[in-house]
């Protein structure tokens, strides 16, 4: 029984006790994977501590030698807003720059995408907008910035940025017109003897351009250029991108051309209203003249306050012209119409100016005898006799001044002198300034 006994604890002993024993093998196991995934971790930091021991960002790469080559590519993002009462634009550019720094020369055949707060511990280029009013970085959800690392010490830094930028443009042809921006890279503090720019692809280094849709412009071409800033403390290397935006006027046609032009036909409506009627015709003209007064004043408040004339207010000015002039066309029917129709104490009687008309008919006769047809003309005492004409279409000249005394013949002639001169200043217009 005790032999059973012994048997059994043992049985029991060796169970119980391996289980400790497997455990322990695999959490050495376990323990000992974790230190080699640990060790593979940091290898790279291991790597990068020894690529910066003794790297000095503060100096340029070939210090003393030749200048560092920085090659450039972009792609615009957007470009959100184009001013002309400030002058600039806004853009949003992806904006990479790529130049080589021997002493981050790694050995390998694979590059290093690196987190972009390594930048602080790097030479970077000190690129800034030359043109720019104002600008910023983009931050979220982290720094929208890229550093990639090449085993050769090649080095790209990429960045997004939204700027805006001065452009300076002449309106003379407004809205007719086409502007020329520039986007200017600049280096702030290192000159041509110790850094030079270029495109890395010439004008295929710039791309979005042409993928971008804006409200009143169309981007109509773009050039890549490589120049120079030369100030009192030396030359500077620089880069431009210059674009031209041509402005898409039919949104101006609808909003000025079109409401301007229906004024001033609405104003000619007045030359076929009754000479009688003064009330429809003063308020007709004067309402015309009132609304071409807002549409110049509110056109002309989205624009900058400049010295010289443009297109649109050419043709708002003679739109309100010929407005104008038909509410003074008016004003000279209505002074002749009153001057035959009322009594005046200073005017001559009928007799009297018959006889001043026969007397200036004999020192220098006019030709306007009159056959109505009724009778000949009868012939006294060997004298032909001349018929008075009738006073409403009489015309004379006294003292040089010609008298209409027909005064619907000025509503007439209105209506034909005012459309074609009217045809003829816009046919004029447009060649000059669309064309």
């Amino acid at each position: 029984m005790s032999g059973q006994r012994a048997t059994v604890l043992l049985l029991v002993f060796a169970i119980f006790g391996g289980i400790p024993n497997s455990v322990r093998a695999q959490g050495d196991e376990e323990a000992a994977n974790g230190r080699e995934e640990e060790s593979a971790a940091t290898q790279p930091d291991v790597k990068l501590t020894a690529l910066f021991r003794g790297y000095d960002p503060l100096i340029r790469p070939n210090f003393h030698g030749k200048p560092v080559a920085v090659q450039m590519s972009m792609t615009i993002a957007s470009i959100d807003q184009v001013s002309e009462v400030d002058m600039d634009y806004t853009v949003t550019v992806l904006m990479r720059q790529y130049w080589n720094d021997p002493r981050l020369k790694f050995p390998g055949n694979r590059s290093m995408s690196l987190d972009p707060r390594l930048a602080k511990k790097l030479w970077v280029p000190d690129t800034f907008l030359e043109n720019s009013k104002s600008s910023y970085l983009h931050t979220v959800t982290v720094d929208n910035a890229l550093i990639r690392l090449f085993p050769d010490g090649s080095i790209l830094y990429g960045m997004r940025i939204t700027a805006k930028m001065e452009c300076e443009m002449d309106l003379r042809k407004y809205p007719m017109d086409e502007q020329s921006c520039p986007f200017i890279l600049e280096s702030y503090g290192y000159t041509t003897e110790d850094m030079t720019y270029e495109w890395r692809d010439g004008e295929k280094s710039i791309s979005g351009l042409k993928d971008i849709r804006l409200s009143q412009f169309t981007i109509y071409d773009y050039k890549a250029l490589q120049g120079y800033g030369d100030y009192e403390t030396g030359r500077y290397p620089q880069l431009v991108l210059q674009f031209t935006l041509r402005r898409s006027v039919f949104f101006f046609l609808l909003q000025s051309y079109l409401p301007s032009m229906l004024l001033v036909v609405l104003s000619w409506v007045s030359f076929y209203i009754d000479t009688n009627s003064a009330p429809a015709r003063v308020s007709l003209s004067v309402t015309t003249v009132l609304t071409m007064t807002t549409l110049v004043s509110g056109t002309r408040a989205q624009l900058p306050k400049i010295s010289y004339i443009k297109a649109i207010d050419v043709y708002l000015v003679v739109c309100f012209v010929f407005v104008f002039a038909a509410l003074l066309e008016y004003a000279a029917v209505n002074y002749q119409s009153r001057y035959y129709k009322t009594p005046r104490k200073s005017r001559k009687s009928k007799k009297t100016e018959i006889e001043e008309f026969q007397l200036e008919e004999k020192k220098a006769p006019l030709a306007v005898p009159e056959n109505d047809g009724s009778s000949a003309p009868a012939a006294r005492n060997g004298t032909t006799r001349r018929r008075f004409p009738s006073p409403k279409v009489l015309t004379s000249f006294r003292g040089g001044r010609k008298i209409i005394e027909d005064v619907n013949d000025i509503d007439k002639f209105s209506r034909v002198l005012f459309p074609c001169t009217f045809a003829v200043f816009n046919a004029i217009y447009w060649i000059t300034y669309a064309v």
